[in-house]
């Protein structure tokens, strides 16, 4: 059963020789086989089915008609028939621009934006993609070296950061209405190898972050913060008071809508990362929370939170395991779940989706089962806005998925293609239609 398709079968009746059908009364059909398949029907509608054996020869008589009612499916206005693939040419983009190892970090709630960035050579370089034109932008840095743009609201205002070779400071540009970056305010301290950035903007505005922070004990750390109307704002969130304890202090990669719920890591003194989560200020470690033992911690993460901060996801390497371990954790329960693959992005219904090494093998998982990120697209009709250069060995089809509208309508990431000797990732947007 479906919302167009009905199959109908039956006994086969002993010396009949064919079969009749109607379907509300209408022309007689016969068909050889007691089964038949329904097409081309309404979604939601009842149809009455009459069906009679018809006698192999003259010795028997026909059945009497007998009938029986069924209703298609409901249709389903959110099931998608078909999708776009909207790939950056490497070949085209490389040459002019910083970008050789990039991929899509984040996706506003609607899905009519998106952001990445490329930190992997020299100054960090970023790029916005527009739903509406289907084009990617890179964006200028302005009078700095370099950006990253870590988010973006649907507003088209997006935030992260500008650098330098000495510093790398918060700020946000409204891309919509062609900004340029602006600082947002911290607290007046910069340190390379201690970055402030923002990493996560709301739709009402709000945006969280990380900025460098003096501690009680004189040290400076970073440390989680919001700003509220570009004010900066860390009264709600518990300073260390020690930076014996924090070797670099916490780094941020994700935040709930309402920015109550931020993900990352904080540091231990012996320089081990714990996945943490700071839920309206207060910090939890999801795995090391004891602090024994913590030089096994290693590149512990938190990576995303869900947009109504109730699930987070990430990864953490166990004592002994050899490979990280992916994770999704409930803020509400702090019920811990431990998953195959590197947990990247987690929808409000817990679903997440994961990769593997360098971009290959994306997955979904969701109530304890993984499949192949490429299973959404099973018999779906795809098209591709635009072609990738043929050098690059792949056709630019998104392969692990990092962000998702809300929606789950607009999915953005990477696909993988092979230049100086190693697999390199490469922005890649699928738009559900």
């Amino acid at each position: 059963m479906s919302q167009t398709a009905a199959t109908l079968t039956w006994e086969a009746v002993e010396h009949a020789g064919s079969y009749a059908y109607s379907v509300d009364e209408g022309d007689e059909q016969v068909i050889a086989e007691p089964s038949l398949t329904l097409s081309d029907l309404k979604p939601a509608t009842v149809y009455t089915v009459r069906v009679k054996s018809l006698a192999a020869d003259a010795g028997y008589s026909d059945s009497k008609w007998a009938s029986v009612e069924v209703k298609t499916l409901e249709e389903d206005p959110g099931r998608p028939t078909g999708y776009t693939v909207y790939p950056m040419d490497p070949i085209v983009v490389s040459n002019q621009y910083n970008l050789l190892n990039a991929y899509i970090r984040a996706i506003s709630d609607s899905g009519e934006y998106a952001v990445g960035v490329d930190n992997t050579l020299g100054d960090p370089t970023s790029f916005v993609w527009e739903k509406s034109t289907g084009k990617y932008t890179v964006l200028d840095p302005g009078e700095h070296d370099g950006c990253s743009a870590y988010d973006v609201n649907d507003d088209g205002i997006i935030v992260g950061s500008v650098s330098g070779s000495d510093y790398e400071k918060p700020a946000w540009l409204d891309f919509k209405n062609g900004g340029t970056w602006q600082l947002l305010p911290d607290n007046g301290m910069s340190k390379s190898f201690y970055p402030s950035f923002a990493v996560g903007i709301a739709n009402d505005g709000t945006i969280g972050g990380q900025v460098l922070t003096k501690l009680p004990d004189g040290s400076e750390r970073c440390v989680p913060c919001v700003w509220k109307n570009k004010q900066l704002d860390q009264s709600q969130f518990e300073i260390p008071q020690s930076g014996d304890d924090l070797m670099y202090g916490c780094f941020l990669y994700g935040m709930s809508d309402d920015g109550r719920v931020l993900a990352g890591w904080q540091d231990w003194g012996v320089g081990a990362r714990s996945p943490a989560v700071w839920v309206d200020g207060k910090m939890t470690r999801i795995y090391g929370e004891s602090g024994e033992n913590v030089d096994w911690v290693f590149e512990g993460v938190a990576v995303s939170v869900s947009p109504d901060g109730r699930y987070v996801t990430g990864y953490w390497m166990p004592e002994d395991a050899g490979s990280v371990v992916g994770f999704v954790y409930d803020v509400t329960t702090g019920e811990k779940t431990e998953i195959n693959n590197q947990g990247v992005t987690v929808t409000d219904a817990g679903r997440v989706y994961s990769v593997g090494y360098s971009g290959f093998g994306g997955y979904i998982w969701e109530n304890g089962q993984d499949r192949p990120l490429e299973s959404l697209f099973e018999g779906l009709d795809g098209k591709f806005a635009s072609e990738v250069s043929p050098e690059v060995g792949s056709d630019g089809m998104l392969e692990s998925c990092y962000a998702v509208s809300r929606d789950e309508k607009v999915l953005g990431g990477c696909f993988v293609y092979s230049a100086f000797g190693t697999a390199l990732q490469y922005p890649s947007i699928v738009v559900f239609e």
